[in-house]
């Protein structure tokens, strides 16, 4: 009976965790997206406007599929798997899309080059794609599986962290984002600990994956190999 309670309790945990990233990346992109209208911001283009719907409909996507396992919905789920399986193709597309335009629209700024912003940008979206892949391909192992999809869910949300904390403290903090993904990976630890008694390997081998390739992101996308591949790209 209490090791059911502890896995209903993991259940809700990660619907939580996905509304605190959603309402995180709600704060993040106000100005520039979800209330647009209200604030003279620059304009998007096409190829940003579809980034930002389709991200959008991950991270609701993310939220209604914990919630299904929440409440026993396993059938339902599982044939929304299948959308997330597009979606997350659409989640890659529109990604490289926006993210090259971005460094070309907003040029060399702030001591980081072009280059420099759109290896970050290829950085989420390369981990990205690999849970997501891991977490397909592991779709019968649940506790692998959503241990997956949650790591891919916690890379994409990186630019709107910066975003809300530059907002809600007035001025940008360097790599506040890698703080607020740290965080949240180890809250995730702490709550594999408490309900199992351990961490979950996958958690903490992705989660140091996922923080690691962020803290080292500066020593490829500031070099001269790159430099000249993302040059490139946005040219």
């Amino acid at each position: 009976m209490n090791l059911h309670v502890k896995r209903d309790r993991t259940r809700f945990f990660y619907m939580l965790l996905g509304l605190a990233m959603a309402a995180t990346i709600l704060v993040g992109f106000s100005r520039t997206y979800y209330l647009k209208a209200w604030f003279d911001t620059p304009p998007l283009t096409l190829r940003l406007h579809l980034h930002g719907f389709v991200l959008t409909l991950w991270l609701v996507l993310f939220v209604v599929q914990a919630s299904l396992i929440a409440a026993g919905r396993r059938g339902l789920h599982k044939r929304l798997g299948i959308a997330g399986l597009v979606l997350a193709a659409l989640v890659i597309a529109t990604s490289c899309a926006a993210a090259i335009e971005a460094a070309r629209l907003g040029g060399d700024r702030g001591g980081i080059s072009a280059a420099d912003r759109l290896y970050s940008s290829v950085l989420v979206v390369s981990t990205f794609a690999l849970f997501v892949s891991m977490g397909t391909a592991l779709r019968k192992r649940p506790e692998i599986h959503k241990r997956l999809m949650l790591l891919a869910t916690i890379a994409v949300i990186g630019p709107g962290v910066t975003r809300a904390v530059a907002l809600l403290a007035g001025h940008g903090i360097r790599d506040s984002h890698v703080a607020v993904m740290s965080a949240l990976v180890l809250l995730a630890l702490l709550y594999d600990w408490h309900t199992r008694g351990r961490p979950h390997w996958v958690l903490l081998s992705g989660g140091l994956v996922l923080i690691a390739s962020q803290l080292t992101r500066r020593f490829v996308g500031g070099s001269e190999i790159w430099a000249h591949i993302g040059n490139w790209l946005i040219h």
